[in-house]
């Protein structure tokens, strides 16, 4: 049987390094988006290996970026993929809500939320046209839509829980197991986690080795938030949260 493949967006960042390293030693193959040869040098050092990794260069952050990947996958010119995992991320910038001018809100938008839904609203409709059943679409958030402390980053993660919540709805009864990635600590490739004492990506790499061999985890937010995390999956089906909320809200009325 051929090896199953993941796309991954984003994938020469940390997290990016995590999700390819959690797809390989789940007995995938990569393809990953890069922005040039350097990127995939970068990817390929992180990794220690190019083994079952193809790249393709492209610009993610434009509407048509992941588009054109799509379209040579179909013409054949690159390999089918199965599995999409996006973590696209942007700026982190301090400033206080009211100094945010247009140019960093906008920043901000294009480099962590749009990226994110041009790969969603490219890569779905091939997904369900292949109708694969075994597949997955992946997308890591991060924890500073909650607490708000770099506001330009908070809006853009808030925009991407509502697109998260839309599009588990939205596939719950498809072919693709849509799942949300809430990641709320911080992950590097594994030098430099060491030298800044904090979690490694070969570590977090777990969450997504199990997440794909979890076919009854869809629609729902993974939680990793604390250490424990790491090894052992912690989810909330995203139905059952927003009845949660519903509750709440009708009670507030009554």
């Amino acid at each position: 049987m051929a090896t199953e493949t993941v796309l991954i967006v984003g994938s020469t960042g940390h997290i990016g390094t995590s999700a390819a390293q959690g797809a390989l030693k789940a007995g995938l193959s990569v393809l990953a988006i890069v922005r040039n040869a350097r990127s995939a040098e970068k990817l390929f050092r992180n990794l220690g290996s190019k083994e079952r990794i193809t790249t393709v260069e492209a610009d993610v952050t434009s509407p048509t970026g992941v588009q054109c990947v799509v379209d040579q996958v179909k013409a054949g010119r690159l390999p089918a993929f199965q599995h999409v995992y996006s973590c696209v991320g942007g700026p982190y910038d301090a400033e206080s809500l009211y100094d945010l001018d247009d140019n960093k809100f906008l920043e901000n938008m294009t480099f962590t939320f749009y990226p994110n839904f041009y790969a969603y609203r490219a890569t779905i409709p091939y997904l369900l046209a292949q109708n694969h059943p075994n597949s997955t679409w992946t997308i890591c958030t991060g924890g500073q839509g909650d607490i708000g402390a770099r506001p330009g980053a908070g809006m853009a993660q808030g925009a991407l829980y509502s697109m998260s919540t839309s599009a588990a709805r939205q596939n719950k009864e498809t072919n693709i197991r849509f799942n949300e990635v809430y990641l709320f600590m911080r992950v590097e490739v594994d030098a430099e986690a060491e030298a800044h004492g904090v979690q490694k990506a070969s570590h977090f790499a777990n969450v997504y080795e199990t997440l794909l061999s979890r076919n009854d985890v869809r629609s729902a937010r993974v939680l990793v938030t604390r250490e424990e995390d790491l090894d052992v999956l912690r989810f909330e089906y995203k139905d059952q949260k927003l009845l949660e909320v519903g509750t709440r809200l009708l009670g507030a009325f009554d």
